[in-house]
């Protein structure tokens, strides 16, 4: 059974997705009845599918039965659009949820895990600081934390929403803040913490099933509260961890995404939380250009189409 990046246009196809986002029942413009749209998806990709219903209570009951996180098997025709969707028509395809299926199938994983954590434990053993040391040691020591810390998407969707994806993006971030910091005049081993750290939190953010969910704590408090309280929690645990730094790395974390969100706990006023923000938006626009197959494509984090140019012979 084919995987989304593996279809072509105008094909008949027959594929197992899970319902992402349920996009509405709506009636038809020129006939009578309803159809509705589903946003589905693999690990290779996203797309809509459109089911075309004839007998309108039929599509209600249909529409009505279905749940975001449903497993469904899809037959139809695929149309490559500048939205990519699966057409059904309820009279000659098929829509159906279907209970046995392989997890992996849904949620893609990165495969140089270990490389990663490796690269993320050299760094941490750059801090000589012996607070900042003991802080970074209380989590990365910590087999439990590294389980779950290692195997974390980074986002619910777009860039780094795959396993593992919180310690990819969290190793380059950290390596950004330490090439910046050997041009700017900053602690520097406050910097690279504060980079290891700033997305902790993430790995009590999400809930992993066939898709990646925003768990309720997360939704309300954001993640960089998160992350504040988990590092704030260890540092009390800290012997005569110096109050200047605590504050100032906590500032860095807080205010990672002060810029460019309104809701934000705190604005940026230390050196190092302005390289950190910067460091973190650099990765993740940058990643939005990682897109395979396509010469455009529409970044949702940037609101626009952005150019991924083509491969050369």
């Amino acid at each position: 059974m084919k995987f989304v990046n593996e279809m072509e246009d105008g094909e008949s196809v027959d594929i197992l997705l899970v319902i992402r986002k349920k996009l509405g029942l709506r009636e038809y413009r020129t006939k009578f009845g309803k159809y509705f749209v589903l946003e589905a998806g693999d690990k290779t990709g996203t797309l809509l599918i459109k089911y075309w219903g004839n007998d309108e209570r039929f599509t209600e009951k249909v529409y009505e039965r279905l749940k975001e996180g449903d497993v469904v098997r899809v037959r139809g025709t695929f149309q490559k659009d500048n939205s990519p969707y699966i057409s059904v028509d309820a009279e000659y395809d098929e829509l159906e949820i279907v209970e046995n299926y392989d997890p992996d199938r849904f949620i893609p994983r990165i495969e140089n895990i270990e490389e990663l954590m490796e690269n993320i434990f050299k760094l941490t053993e750059e801090v000589e600081n012996v607070h900042l040391s003991r802080l970074l040691e209380f989590f990365f020591s910590d087999e439990s934390f590294l389980e779950r810390f290692s195997s974390s998407p980074g986002s619910s969707f777009g860039a780094y929403a795959y396993l593992g994806g919180l310690a990819e993006h969290t190793l380059h971030v950290a390596m950004i803040c330490k090439e910046l910091s050997n041009i700017y005049s900053v602690n520097r081993e406050l910097l690279i913490t504060a980079a290891l750290l700033h997305d902790i939190g993430k790995v009590e953010a999400y809930e992993i099933g066939t898709s990646i969910k925003i768990r309720n704590e997360a939704k309300l408090l954001g993640h960089t509260v998160l992350s504040y309280n988990m590092v704030e929690e260890k540092i009390r645990e800290i012997v005569d961890f110096p109050q200047s730094l605590k504050e100032q790395l906590l500032h860095a974390i807080i205010a990672h995404h002060s810029p460019i969100v309104d809701n934000v706990p705190q604005r940026i006023r230390t050196k190092e939380a302005y390289l950190l923000f910067y460091a973190n938006m650099l990765d993740n626009s940058l990643k939005e250009f990682d897109t395979e197959g396509e010469e455009w494509a529409y970044s949702r984090k940037m609101g626009r189409e952005i150019y991924l140019g083509l491969e050369q012979d």
